[in-house]
């Protein structure tokens, strides 16, 4: 074998290993406890009216014709159980018409369901929207968070993308397969459509939500369709989540303090965003403690900055206090800073004194471009999520209740969407 085919060889070869590496890099790729709930080869564990469901060369489909329709809106339902707190994981491809993925819903005669669905059907900007079958209607459109008070009432409190971007960067792909990665833990829900987050709520209303139920798959009434489905996971969340918190109330800076009355400066409210100048250098912190909890935020570098998000801040105001960083520097998000000596353990083939990096190289956005943290933290274990992707973990890290705090490390960041599931243990 020559030179030449040794080389050509070789790049064939790492390409195949960078599609095999991009293949496991997905939303929320850490894989353990998850269940695959069809079997690719009959509807056992499924129940419908099974002259529209059937099993199509390993696939879920549901189908109406001319002669065969739905009287109304129609469901396969799992029989496997109730879902509560979980991850759900399922690919579908719609030629035509409408459908959806039914979850902690309510089932009624004749295989009616009702509950929170997730939309399926070929309607960019649309698909990928929640919706409450028999119940409240529609509740959150593709790009926004939303936070339902105790009387029901719907409050848009903030944009989680921009949904002619999301569009043109192709989040979904028409009449072909795309993947829902659908998240619920306690009343706080998201989707994901192909790594995508399309939608975010915050369910606070005692009467109209749902806590746990059937998962289902929808036919919709009306014109001849058919709708595909595959590959259909469950990962079951064991914590204990109570109702979420919107940590940043989108209008100004209550339930947070500064470190000094000179860092006052560097914070700012526009647009419903949490603007950081970076100087002076020092830090926003809750007013309360927090413990164990899931909290999920957005930011974006306006430079090619540093910044960070401090964890279990214990002691005084100080620059810097006690506590465990989840990095923010552009381009590190995701490595770990251990400050003044937290007690933690962390893998020692990436640490460095007091720093740990990250698992993966960066996954992050251009300057400008919004990112998704979600930090982990219960009990001693802490796990740092970066778009979607775990790059980060450590274990006995030291339980104690502490502040959260942003910090403002000498140049401009911009932080939404401050979110805060606590988990009681």
């Amino acid at each position: 074998m020559g030179n030449r085919t040794w080389v050509i060889l070789t790049i064939l070869l790492a390409l195949a290993a960078g599609a095999i590496a991009a293949e496991k890099v997905t939303i929320f790729n850490d894989e353990k406890g998850f269940e695959t709930i069809f079997n690719g080869k009959d509807l056992t564990g499924w129940e419908g009216d099974m002259r529209l469901w059937s099993v199509v060369d390993g696939m879920i489909r549901g189908q109406t014709t001319p002669e065969n329709r739905a009287s109304h809106n129609t469901f396969l339902v799992w029989r496997g159980g109730t879902l509560k707190n979980f991850v759900l994981k399922i690919k579908f491809r719609i030629e035509n018409g409408n459908s959806g993925i039914q979850y902690r819903s309510r089932e009624f005669p004749d295989y009616v369901i009702g509950g929170y669905q997730a939309e399926v059907e070929n309607a960019q900007g649309k698909v990928g929207f929640l919706y409450h079958e028999r119940g409240r209607g529609w509740m959150v459109n593709v790009g926004d968070i939303m936070v339902v008070d105790e009387n029901g009432g719907k409050n848009v409190v903030g944009k989680i993308g921009d949904v002619k971007q999301m569009i043109s960067d192709g989040y979904y792909k028409e009449k072909d397969w795309n993947e829902y990665t659908i998240i619920c833990r306690g009343n706080h829900l998201v989707h994901y459509l192909n790594g995508v987050q399309t939608i975010e709520l915050i369910d606070n209303d005692p009467k109209g939500r749902l806590m746990e139920g059937k998962l289902a798959l929808q036919i919709h009434v009306g014109p001849p369709m058919i709708v595909d489905f595959k590959d259909i996971r469950i990962k079951p969340l064991k914590e204990n989540f109570e109702d979420a918190v919107l940590l940043f109330n989108t209008k100004d800076l209550s339930g947070w303090t500064f470190s000094s009355e000179q860092n006052k400066q560097a914070w700012g409210v526009k647009d419903g965003v949490l603007t950081d100048t970076g100087n002076p250098v020092g830090y926003l912190r809750t007013e309360k403690d927090y413990t164990n909890y899931v909290l999920r935020l957005q930011m974006r570098h306006l430079g090619r900055g540093n910044c960070g998000v401090l964890l279990r801040m214990v002691g005084e105001d100080k620059v810097w206090p006690r506590s465990i960083e989840a990095q923010g520097q552009f381009r590190s998000m995701g490595d770990i800073w251990n400050i003044d000596q937290f007690p933690m353990k962390v893998d020692p083939a990436r640490t460095n004194g007091r720093h740990t990096r990250k698992m993966h190289e960066s996954n992050e956005k251009d300057v400008g471009g919004w990112n998704e943290y979600e930090i982990y933290l219960n009990k001693g274990d802490l796990k740092l999520y970066v778009n979607g992707l775990l790059q980060n973990s450590a274990t006995d890290c030291w339980e104690t209740p502490g502040k959260i705090c942003l910090q403002a490390e000498g140049s401009p960041v911009e932080f939404r969407n401050i979110v805060l599931l606590p988990i009681k243990n």
